[in-house]
């Protein structure tokens, strides 16, 4: 029997390594793991029939989390996903980290870090006072800061608490992540209070956008979908080659992915990448898309 048990980590596509790894590390507080440069001859479906060059830094904070994976593709030759990120472009959009204080930790770290506008607050149905403030790290990713009473955090960093997701039909892609992705529970249900508090992000007035955060039973990262209705959000560029500059997938922690891989094909599900064996590990991946062209892989390690 498989299970899925939330978010494992996200990958993002660098250009300066360094100076990610150095920004994550001094401003944020995440410790580093390496993984040596390499050819990674398995995933050459997801660029193309190019066998990938890369190297690969994993990134999580002290207080655990979502862990953040950095890749700076060598080979084939990465480019931009876009020239500017803006919140609502269609796909893997922002990171959220909780934070014990969001106006301390502004407070602290505005000369060192972009950020977007100065903290806000809104009012949550069920959740009550929702506290954030967004910033851009070095190459333009965006990061939520947030804080609440729901989101108890012991020193200033919380870890990654979940992945926002911009997708174009909301309702759709709930009912994707519930029945496919395993987040069977609503963290935070649909609401629309985020709309007008996100336009210095969004590239807009009076933006309107809804959202809900789902969680899984089994395990603690969560998603948070988000449809923006106005201005509707850019989609994901045909070129974009896995490797690119951006973020570029959500990976979900899995027990069984064979099993999984057979149930996504029954059920007619695009993949990108079919049923992968690690040589030499007892593990397993594949990666689908969801029904925005949205790539989320699948991995688990052992049955």
């Amino acid at each position: 029997m498989y299970e899925i048990a939330g978010v494992h980590h996200v990958a993002i596509g660098v250009n300066n390594m360094e100076a990610m790894k150095s920004y994550y590390k001094d401003i944020l507080e995440f410790k580093i793991q390496e993984s040596p440069d390499g050819p990674k001859d398995i995933i050459s479906d997801i660029t193309r029939g190019v066998i990938p060059v890369f190297s690969a830094s994993m990134l999580s904070q002290g207080a655990g989390g979502i862990v953040i994976e950095l890749i700076r593709m060598n080979t084939p030759a990465p480019r931009a996903i876009r020239r500017d990120f803006r919140y609502g472009d269609i796909g893997v959009n922002k990171m959220t980290i909780a934070v014990s204080d969001v106006k301390k930790v502004y407070g602290e770290l505005k000369n060192n870090a972009n950020f977007c506008s100065s903290p806000k607050s809104v009012e949550i149905p069920g959740w009550g006072a929702y506290n954030f403030v967004y910033a851009k790290d070095p190459e333009g990713n965006l990061i939520e800061f947030a804080s609440g009473g729901k989101l108890p955090v012991k020193n200033k960093f919380g870890g990654v608490m979940w992945i926002g997701i911009s997708v174009t039909d909301l309702k759709r892609s709930i009912d994707f992540y519930q029945k496919y992705a395993g987040f069977d529970t609503l963290f935070i249900k649909n609401h629309g209070k985020f709309t007008g508090s996100v336009d210095e992000i969004s590239g807009s007035k009076l933006t309107k956008v809804r959202s809900c955060i789902l969680s899984s039973s089994k395990g603690s990262g969560m998603v948070e979908l988000f449809e923006v209705r106005q201005p509707r959000g850019r989609s994901i560029p045909s070129y974009t080659l896995w490797g690119d500059f951006g973020y570029l997938q959500t990976a979900l922690m899995c027990k069984n992915v064979p099993e999984i891989a057979d149930y996504f094909e029954k059920e007619g599900l695009e993949f990108v990448l079919q049923l992968q064996r690690i040589p030499g590990e007892d593990a397993a991946f594949t990666y689908v898309r969801d029904p925005d062209g949205i790539v989320l892989e699948f991995l688990s390690f052992g049955k």
